[in-house]
């Protein structure tokens, strides 16, 4: 299925969802982020998300390069389509891995599913790569409080975990004659299994009646034949900090 078609699909959907938008808000920010997955080196990247609550329970969320659209009219548990995009590793600051063969972005699409239960967040999100870059798949749980700390802050702490099949593992971490180019790096193959854990941070501030400002911190351990790689043990780094800062602004019906 053509990617263009695949978000047609979701923005449909998300038309469809239900006539009457409840609240919603938009975010527009910066932030930093590891090179590549597995890098030592940070880069710049903008920061975006948008919200889209439903009278019915239904939503669009759009958090980064990630899309759900929750088709089920229930305030206490969430199904529907999700779409992922993952960006290329290409022009990296590490001389050795960028002498590796290029990775174009790739585009990732699935499913979730999620459940509420007085505020704490039970997910599940299986995706598999759509745009013939890696072929793999990918699953994560996830797990959060969603803090009201007070009338104007809200805190989300979360953990999750993600486990990638050999055709994931083997793009990303594995090095051989096929993508090695002029790097040196030694063979590696690398093995499906879980590829990392994580925990992360969401503090959304309003102390204006329309505007205010979020902060997100992310912080995840790559595992097992993830961390082994040399592209990580050797050039990179096992343990990812992400964070992020966006002013936000919020509407109601």
């Amino acid at each position: 299925m053509k990617i263009s078609r695949i978000i047609g699909l979701l923005l449909a959907m998300a038309l469809v969802a239900s006539p009457v938008w409840a609240a919603g808000m938009v975010g527009l920010g910066a932030g930093a982020t590891p090179d590549y997955e597995g890098s030592d080196d940070t880069t710049g990247v903008p920061m975006f998300m948008l919200n889209m609550n439903y009278d019915s329970g239904r939503f669009v969320k759009l958090m980064g390069p990630n899309l759900k659209v929750n088709l089920l009219a229930d305030k206490q548990f969430s199904l529907g389509p999700v779409l992922n995009y993952r960006a290329e590793r290409d022009d990296v600051d590490n001389n050795r891995v960028d002498r590796m063969d290029k990775i174009d972005a790739a585009f990732e699409a699935g499913v979730f599913g999620g459940v509420n239960i007085n505020n704490i967040l039970l997910g599940v999100e299986l995706l598999a790569d759509v745009s013939d870059e890696h072929d793999g798949y990918l699953a994560q749980v996830n797990a959060g409080y969603n803090w009201k700390a007070s009338p104007a802050l809200t805190l989300t702490p979360g953990v999750s975990a993600t486990y990638a099949d050999d055709d994931y593992m083997d793009t990303y971490f594995g090095v051989n004659s096929g993508n090695r180019g002029s790097s040196g790096l030694p063979n590696y193959s690398a093995d499906s299994g879980f590829k990392d854990v994580g925990i992360n941070l969401a503090v959304n501030y309003t102390p204006w009646e329309k505007w205010g400002i979020m902060g997100i911190l992310s912080y995840k351990a790559l595992l097992n034949d993830a961390k082994d790689s040399p592209i990580v043990d050797d050039e990179g780094d096992d343990k990812q900090v992400m964070l992020g800062l966006m002013v936000t602004y919020r509407w109601s019906r």
